[in-house]
């Protein structure tokens, strides 16, 4: 008798990935009512869950003097209403097993509510109270300012916060960028009650908000809970539009932010970088990628695992409303702080001067379309995808045709977007660790500044020299 047999694998060779699985971006139902207020429904009916956004289109870019200022107000939103206090607002959302959350970006300031379907009008109404009808108790506002100080002391001594403050200072200078989104320490205290009222009655309008219901809901469902409420506001947003950033001399300082004992060195290498509504922002992302965004990227396949100079090194293009950062970063031994800033400018140059691979970007554009599934599991997930459409003007088509367009990118595609916004000539080089330590070792790589372990949030103007 003949048995058939199959070739054996070679198992020394990886296997070839099959074609990418057909997937599209969920449909979801858009809405604008007259006072110019928007919802937008990801509909979804697997589980009894719905999970409801209210979206600010501002955040701490618009905190004016006194950073934190958009963080404290939104956390202040669920500490007391006209008609619930804190304690009330707890209890009603623990009795129903749901949630309530608040966080804010630069660009945004955003209340999520999480319930089961049941109790949909009960976290509908919770909703609604704390953004169209906080107070700010006194009691209230004090307990989170204490809680906020206390917090930001703590970070001070973590390097990778005090390298993240510092170079947000350096790059941007008097921008807003160049402060925290969670403040400092003077600011929060200096905060009272009206200027909560005063962020709140400023910003806190139809026309620059929008709610988004994701899970087991209708839009049918969701225009009834809107109807008699967010539909019915009224107010207009009068914001100015933000600064202009600054310009400020790129002549080859280096900061360290001084954290005497520490035995390695925080370090971010950067530069502006590009706003998210950018057409060129995709290919960006994925030169980004190849560069530094994933564990198989450039630089840490350099500083990782072919010198051994750190446990991960990546690089981040953060796109905002306006040009945010681009930065390399990576925590590294005291030692070898130097010849890591000589190779991450390697490999900035070495982006902007060779073309990748086929394979190489062959396998970076199968990590992201493969990646983008996975992101897109829950609705939920979906949301935060439609938020970023909205707030960043972004096309309706977006996301639906992310894959596509991915596929679409070119070797010379990611050389132009790094010679456009990758410069390894004008470079920030900011570090946080023990200056004794390293500051002699960097005078290579221009000036050295030693900053005071407060001296973060201060502009490039006013640092004193070592």
């Amino acid at each position: 008798m003949k048995v058939n047999r199959k070739p054996a694998l070679d198992r020394t060779k990886a296997p070839k990935p099959g074609p990418a699985g057909k997937i599209s971006f969920p449909k979801y139902f858009e809405k604008k009512y007259r006072n110019g207020f928007k919802i937008f429904v990801i509909e979804n009916h697997q589980l009894p869950i719905v999970t409801m956004g209210f979206v600010l289109k501002n955040g701490a870019a618009y905190d004016g003097d006194l950073p934190g200022l958009a963080s404290v107000t939104c956390e202040l939103l669920s500490k007391g209403t006209k008609t619930r206090s804190a304690t009330k607002i707890a209890e009603e959302i623990d009795f129903v097993g749901g949630s309530l959350s608040q966080n804010v970006s630069w660009d945004a300031g955003q209340v999520f509510v999480s319930v089961l379907k049941a109790h949909l009008q009960k976290g509908f109404d919770i909703l609604r109270d704390v953004v169209l009808n906080p107070t700010f108790p006194q009691k209230e506002a004090e307990r989170v300012k204490t809680q906020r100080i206390a917090a930001i002391r703590q970070l001070k001594a973590d390097p990778g916060y005090m390298a993240d403050t510092t170079f947000s200072s350096v790059v941007f200078g008097t921008h807003p960028y160049g402060n925290t989104i969670s403040g400092n320490e003077k600011s929060v205290n200096r905060m009272r009650r009206g200027d909560f009222s005063k962020f709140h009655n400023a910003y806190f309008t139809p026309d620059n908000s929008f709610l988004v219901f994701a899970g087991d809901i209708s839009p049918k469902e969701a225009e009834k809970y809107v109807s008699g409420s967010f539909a019915k506001w009224k107010g207009v947003c009068k914001k100015s539009p933000l600064p202009p950033l600054p310009e400020l001399p790129r002549d080859g300082h280096v900061f360290i932010a001084n954290k005497q004992g520490a035995v390695q060195s925080s370090l971010r290498v950067g530069h502006r970088g590009i706003a998210r509504s950018n057409p060129d922002y995709l290919k960006a992302f994925v030169m980004n990628t190849i560069l530094g965004g994933y564990f198989s990227s450039r630089i840490n396949m350099n500083l990782r695992e072919a010198h051994g100079y750190t446990y991960g090194g990546r690089t981040d293009f953060d796109g905002r409303i306006i040009p945010g950062a681009f930065q390399a970063s990576a925590d590294v031994r005291n030692d070898v702080t130097a010849e890591t800033i000589e190779e991450i400018v390697r490999e900035l140059k070495r982006i902007r001067e060779t073309l990748p691979s086929k394979d190489e970007l062959t396998m970076v554009k199968n990590y992201l379309t493969g990646l983008f599934p996975i992101q897109l599991e829950t609705p939920q997930q979906v949301a935060g995808r439609v938020i970023a459409l909205e707030l960043y003007d972004l096309p309706r088509n977006y996301y639906r045709d992310y894959r596509n367009n991915i596929g679409k990118v070119t070797p010379k595609d990611i050389r132009e977007v790094a010679r456009k916004y990758i410069d390894p000539d004008n470079l920030y080089v900011v570090l946080s660790g023990d200056a004794r330590k390293i500051a002699s070792k960097l005078k290579r790589f221009g000036r050295v500044e030693i900053l005071e372990e407060d001296g973060a949030a201060r502009p490039v103007q006013k640092h004193k020299q070592s």
